[in-house]
This record gives structure tokens, C-alpha cells and sequence, in this order.
């Protein structure tokens, strides 16, 4: 019979043994302080990318560089009353930082200024006159304008640096669109009427909840499910490998040959993974709080600066999120603590490692197809297989509606193969624990699970 006061010894003893340590408080606390800074500084960035440039322009028509120059001014201020007006609407920071953001916001969005220049004499002669300027650091770049445009030919950009692809893209709309204009008045058309009868109509995406509701989802439900895929997948494996780690130090270290003189092997191996478990668990909780607290600036500056909502995550999904996480980690601790008790070190058990990995691996593979097409039979049945279902049937879960009885059978199915992986690993452990100086092969791990 199996004790249940051993067990919580071993758990105890795993948990406050690895909580305890220097390494367990640095992970946690350099881990959402990285993920955080990922998160932010991007944001923080992203304000400030803009930059300053001034722009030479040589207009070989006569006529364009100040259509040129007011379409640009044009551009930069919408560009600029635009991002600040989706910083006011977003009510994720208080009205008065919101507005120390949108002045922020407006010092450190792009500047470009164009300068034209006087066109005497031969073309070419001006030409490189002008880049002997740009060359000498008094420009940026230089705007070239050839004297067939807009029927002919292309304008140039000029400038040793040519990837500033924010600054490149706006001064690119802003000469096609002048250019755009001149040719729809030579043909007689309003150019203001034309733009309104030919304006774009973007597609509002709305998601739809299982009770009818409706929200407007621009991508965050694919962004909420890949972060929470590979939040499972890094934890789920981290932890497996956790255990690993710690059987194979106590097979080389002879500890165990102590230890399982008063508790059985399977209570060791149980007492082991749940107590790492839960380590993991402790961790996960710490994490998700330091994380909310260090990414509240940076999602503040992402919606500001994107116009982007966040989306919502309802209480049921972070409840399947905590239970298949759990239920993956018991799943493929289970079957890492039978590879670490099989093995002596690490390198010996890399092949068997790594069959095992790729089952965490294949449902990002799959990832791309579930997201096309959640409720398709062959998407159902994946996510039903157990060593799939920790990943595949929690996206599936932030895409659509997933019947309850699938989430059930996802659980019971899940259940029945720890248990299942459990006695069999359970049979590897009894033996494998104590072996030593000799690496078992397939075949003999085979015959520990018939025999033992």
C-alpha cells in the first residue's frame, strides 16, 4: 500500500529544498523582468524610432516640391493627432498620464523637413553638387525629382543610410500621392473626389462567443493563444527536464539507495514529480504577478502608439490554462523521471530525451493548421491525443467554442494516460533506480516493464 504521509515528506522535501535556493529566486525574478523589458522597450523604442531628418530636394519639374512638402506636413500631423487620440480612448493609463504620453508621443514621432534646392545649370553638375552635401553630413538624404514625373520615370532617394524605413515610407506616400493628384487634375478629375469615392473599406473582425456576444478581435486572440501555447510548452519542459535532472543527481550521488530503504520507489518517483510540480506551479504564480506589474507601462505604450485593444481572458480559460498545464507537466514528468531513473547521466539519455520532446514540439507544427481551421475533425482528434492535448486543446479553446464534452473527454483521456504512464514508468523506476554502469537499451527497458 501506498503511504500517503511518505508522499508529502517527499513533496516537502522536493518543494522546500529547490524554493530555498539562490538559482529558483533569480529564474524568478530575471525571467518577467527579461520578458517584461521585451515588451517595453520595443514599445519605448517605438516612440522615440522616429527621428530627425532633413531632406534635400531637387525638383527638375519646377512644380512639385512644395505640393510635396504640404502633403508630407500633412501626413506627419494626422500621423501624430492619430496615435494620440488612440492613447486618450484606451483608458488603460489615468487622463493625465494619458496626456503626458500624447505630448511625449508628439516630440518623438518621425520629423522630416524638406529643403529644396536652387537648379542652375547643367543637371548633373547640380546633382552631384548636391551630394557633395550629403556627403558632407548637411543632409540626410536628397529627393530627386526628374523632369518626366508624373508621366515617366520614378523619383529617387539619395543618402548613404537607405533603411530608415519609417521616414522612406512616408516620403514615399507623400510624392505618390501628390503625383497621383497632378495626373487626376490634368485628366479633369477632382482629385479630393476621387480620393472619397475610391477610399479603402477596411474589415472589422468580430469575434463570436458562445453565448452571441461580439468583440473586436484585430489579431489578439492569434497573439493570446501563442503566448499561452508557448507558456505551457517552455514550462511543461522545463519542469520535465527538472525532474530528469534531479533522479539522474540522486542515482550519481547514491542517495537514493538511502532514501528508498524507507519509501518505495513509485513513492519516491510520485513524492518527486509533485513536489517539483508544485515548485512550478509556485513559480508560475510569482511570474504571472511580476509580469502584470512590469508589462502594465509597455501595453499602455503598444495600445497608445497601435490603436490595438486587449483582449480579454475569460475565467475559463485561465482555469483549462492552470489545469492543463498541470495535467502536461504530471503527463511528461512522469515520463522524464522514468528516463532520468533509466540512465546515469544526461548524455546517455539524450535519444530517449529527445523522442519525448518532440511530442511538445509537434503542436507548434501543427499550430498554423488549428488556427485555419479549429473545428475540423482532424484538429478535433489532435487535440484529444494525450501527449497533444496540453497545447493544441487550449489554442483551440482561445479561437472558438469548444463543446464541453470535448473538454471533458480532453481531461478524462489526459487523466487515464498519466495513470497509464505512471505504472508503466513506475515498473522503469523500481528497477532502473538502482542500476548502475551499464546503459540500458530499448530492449531492456522493455523487460523491466514485463518483469518487474
Amino acid at each position: 500500500m501506498l503511504s500517503l504521509n511518505r508522499i508529502l515528506a517527499i513533496i516537502r522535501r522536493e518543494y522546500l529544498e529547490r524554493i530555498k535556493t539562490k538559482a529558483f529566486w533569480i529564474s524568478t525574478l530575471l525571467v518577467p523582468v527579461f520578458l517584461g523589458a521585451v515588451m517595453i522597450i520595443p514599445a519605448w523604442l517605438a516612440a522615440r524610432g522616429g527621428g530627425t531628418f532633413t531632406v534635400a530636394v531637387l525638383d527638375f519639374t519646377g512644380r512639385f516640391a512644395e505640393p510635396i512638402r504640404t502633403e508630407l506636413d500633412d501626413m506627419l500631423r494626422r500621423q501624430t493627432s492619430t496615435a494620440t487620440a488612440a492613447l486618450d480612448e484606451s483608458g488603460i493609463v489615468p487622463a493625465e498620464q494619458a496626456e503626458t504620453m500624447g505630448e511625449m508621443m508628439e516630440e518623438s514621432i518621425l520629423d522630416l523637413t524638406l529643403v529644396p534646392l536652387a537648379i542652375d545649370g547643367d543637371p548633373d553638375l547640380v546633382r552631384e553638387e548636391a551630394k557633395s552635401r550629403v556627403h558632407s553630413s548637411e543632409f540626410d538624404g536628397l529627393l530627386v525629382i526628374p523632369a518626366t514625373l508624373p508621366d515617366e520615370g520614378q523619383a529617387e532617394y539619395v543618402a548613404p543610410n537607405v533603411s530608415a524605413f519609417q521616414m522612406l515610407s512616408i516620403l514615399e506616400r507623400s510624392v505618390s500621392n501628390v503625383m497621383v493628384a497632378d495626373r487626376l487634375t490634368s485628366a479633369g478629375l477632382d482629385p479630393e473626389a476621387v480620393g472619397k469615392l475610391t477610399r479603402r473599406v477596411d474589415l472589422r473582425t468580430m469575434k463570436l462567443g458562445a453565448k452571441g456576444q461580439e468583440t473586436h478581435d484585430q489579431g489578439q486572440g492569434f497573439m493570446l493563444s501563442y503566448v499561452f501555447m508557448m507558456i505551457i510548452y517552455m514550462t511543461v519542459l522545463m519542469y520535465g527536464i527538472y525532474v530528469m535532472r534531479g533522479v539522474l543527481e540522486e542515482k550519481a550521488s547514491h542517495i537514493v539507495e538511502v532514501i528508498i530503504s524507507t519509501v518505495k520507489p513509485f513513492e519516491l518517483m510520485l513524492g518527486k514529480i509533485l513536489g517539483i510540480g508544485a515548485v512550478g506551479l509556485t513559480q508560475f504564480l510569482l511570474w504571472s504577478v511580476l509580469m502584470v506589474a512590469i508589462s502594465a507601462p509597455g501595453a499602455a505604450a503598444a495600445v497608445g502608439m497601435g490603436g490595438l485593444e486587449l483582449p480579454a481572458v475569460p475565467a475559463v480559460q485561465i482555469v483549462f490554462f492552470v489545469v492543463y498545464f498541470v495535467l502536461g507537466f504530471l503527463l511528461y514528468g512522469t515520463l522524464y523521471a522514468g528516463i532520468g531513473a533509466a540512465f546515469d547521466t544526461e548524455q546517455e539519455a539524450q535519444n530517449f530525451q529527445g523522442a519525448i520532446t518532440m511530442f511538445l514540439i509537434v503542436p507548434l507544427v501543427l499550430m498554423m493548421y488549428i488556427l485555419n481551421q479549429p473545428d475540423a475533425p482532424l484538429s478535433v482528434a489532435l487535440s484529444l491525443f494525450p501527449f497533444f492535448t496540453p497545447m493544441l486543446m487550449f489554442l483551440r479553446m482561445t479561437l472558438t467554442p469548444v463543446p464541453a464534452i470535448q473538454l471533458a473527454a480532453s481531461v478524462v483521456i489526459m487523466s487515464a494516460t498519466i495513470l497509464g504512464s505512471a505504472w508503466m514508468v513506475g515498473k522503469i523506476y523500481r528497477v532502473g533506480i538502482l542500476m548502475h554502469g551499464s546503459k540500458p537499451k530499448l530492449k531492456d527497458i522493455w523487460r523491466w516493464i514485463r518483469e518487474a
